[in-house]
């Protein structure tokens, strides 16, 4: 049996969901794999079947409304396992994966409306013609589990990979320290806490925002506005891979205070960096950085002035940072691919082999 490997969704500038399909696509190296979408250059699939540039992410307001018209057009016999490293899964097929990576939007409703209404009402009927369901962590696991009447035994863990060929210590910036937060563009990311506690590091540090856009960034900007920290805030767009390593490699430390989580992959990007982490104590992080973090419990500005504080110590950095080494040997491309590999060997042990 041949893998049918979904990559219609990626757009041409892959962030967290696209970064881990390309990962993913790497199975090719495999076992036999057919595409569907773009096949990536690091990787000899069998076939391509092409899918409009229209459909990726980040192709506009109706990319995802035409993604699930188009995808509703594909179907294959049951010689092949089709398996999409996102949620967006093919309508009509009934021998697939998919992958959950997390279910933010059934927490946060109203942050991304479409999103939330495919998860609460198609998402079950999608997940009624899958084989199994992939996902990040354990975390997701359970929240998976506790959603939809999935069975628990066909739910796996194939988690995200930290390329540390790619995030390399560089520079810190000592001439204008800053503090950084990454991938911010939803309300559970929480940067309007970190601004709220502003008195607490707007003497000695700026905030540079990549990635927030939006209503939630005009929300922020009026807070900023409020409390006179203008000159103390930068909002970055869309980062190249160049940018992000620099920024990266020069801040004091990641702040990255989420509500909720299905894994999180910024910190440890930081992490192998060498550069410390302020991560909101939640399960996912708990799970995730283990202690290799700062962990600040949220609303509480006692928590928030001892970890401003503590990025100040330089044995508490050296202690992270050393920490940090260790939880990102548990998150490399060869464990990941691992993961992948035994995952899909368990729910369809006729795979061939490149």
């Amino acid at each position: 049996m041949k893998v049918i490997l979904n990559l219609s969704m990626l757009g041409d500038k892959p962030t967290g969901l696209g970064v881990y399909s390309l990962n993913c696509a790497e199975i090719a190296n495999r076992f036999k794999v057919s595409v569907i979408g773009r096949a990536p250059a690091n990787v000899e699939v069998d076939a391509v079947i092409q899918s409009p540039e229209s459909i990726g992410i980040g192709g506009g307001k109706l990319a995802a409304i035409k993604r699930q018209l188009w995808m509703r057009k594909l179907t294959f016999d049951r010689e092949a396992l089709v398996y999409s490293p996102t949620h967006h899964g093919l309508p009509g097929q009934e021998n697939q994966i998919i992958t959950i990576h997390d279910m933010i939007c059934l927490r946060f409703p109203m942050q991304h409306l479409p999103q939330y209404i495919f998860f609460r009402y198609l998402m079950p009927r999608l997940l009624k013609k899958c084989r199994a369901v992939f996902t990040v962590s354990e975390t997701s696991r359970r929240d998976i589990l506790r959603v939809y009447r999935f069975p628990p035994e066909k739910v796996y863990v194939v988690p995200n990979a930290v390329d540390v060929s790619r995030f390399v210590p560089g520079r810190v910036d000592t001439q204008s320290p800053y503090l950084l937060m990454v991938g911010a563009r939803y309300s559970h990311k929480n940067v309007d806490e970190v601004l709220q506690m502003a008195a607490l590091w707007k003497d000695k540090y700026r905030l540079v925002v990549t990635s927030c856009s939006g209503k939630y960034r005009q929300a922020l900007e009026k807070i900023i506005g409020q409390l006179g920290i203008s000159d103390r805030v930068e909002f970055r767009n869309y980062v190249s891979d160049a940018q992000l390593l620099q920024l990266y490699q020069g801040c004091k430390a990641l702040v990255y205070p989420s509500k909720w989580e299905g894994f999180g992959i910024p910190p440890l990007e930081a992490l192998a960096c060498s550069r410390p982490v302020i991560a909101s104590d939640i399960e996912i992080h708990r799970e995730v950085l283990g202690d290799a973090a700062l962990f600040v419990k949220l609303n509480d500005e006692s928590s928030w002035r001892e970890v401003f504080s503590a990025i100040e110590d330089e044995s508490t950095l050296n202690k992270t940072v050393s920490n940090g080494k260790k939880r990102l040997a548990h998150y490399t491309q060869k464990n990941s691919l691992k993961a992948l590999e035994a995952s899909l060997l368990a729910v369809e042990k006729g795979l061939e082999r490149t």
